[in-house]
C-alpha cells in the first residue's frame, strides 16, 4: 500500500517525511545526488547493492548517489529523506524530476558520460 509523505521546505532545503505501516515494503527511486535520511522513529531493514542494513530509531544515514533502496518496516516507522533545493522549488513532480532517475538506463547514461 501507500505511505503518507509530509513535504517541508526551508531556505535550500527540501524534506520528505514519509510514515510506514510494521510490514510495509517500499521500493526507493535512484537519486541523482547524495543525500541524508533520517530514521525518527522505528525499526528499519534496508537492502540496497550493498547488502541489507538493519536500523533501529533514532539513527542517520547519507545515501550516496545513485544508491537504490528497498526498505522494510519492522515496526510502525518514520523516516525523513532531506534533499538540497537550492531554487527552493515547491513543486514536487518538478523535484522528483530534479532529484531522481526514472530508470537505472538513465543512470548508466549519466555514469557512462561522467567517468
Amino acid at each position: 500500500g501507500t505511505f503518507p509523505l509530509k513535504h517541508s521546505f526551508s531556505e535550500g532545503i527540501y524534506v520528505r517525511e514519509m510514515f510506514m505501516r510494521k510490514g510495509g515494503f517500499v521500493i526507493g527511486k535512484m537519486y541523482k545526488i547524495s543525500h541524508t535520511w533520517f530514521l525518527l522513529s522505528g525499526e528499519l531493514e534496508i537492502a540496497t547493492s550493498e547488502g541489507v542494513n538493519h536500523y533501529i530509531a533514532p539513527c542517520y544515514v547519507t545515501a550516496p548517489m545513485g544508491a537504490k533502496r528497498v526498505l522494510h518496516a519492522i515496526e510502525d516507522s518514520v523516516f525523513v529523506n532531506v534533499y538540497p533545493n537550492p531554487d527552493n522549488i515547491t513543486d514536487i513532480e518538478t523535484l522528483e524530476n530534479l532529484l531522481t532517475w526514472k530508470t537505472y538506463e538513465e543512470f548508466k547514461e549519466y555514469k557512462l558520460l561522467n567517468e
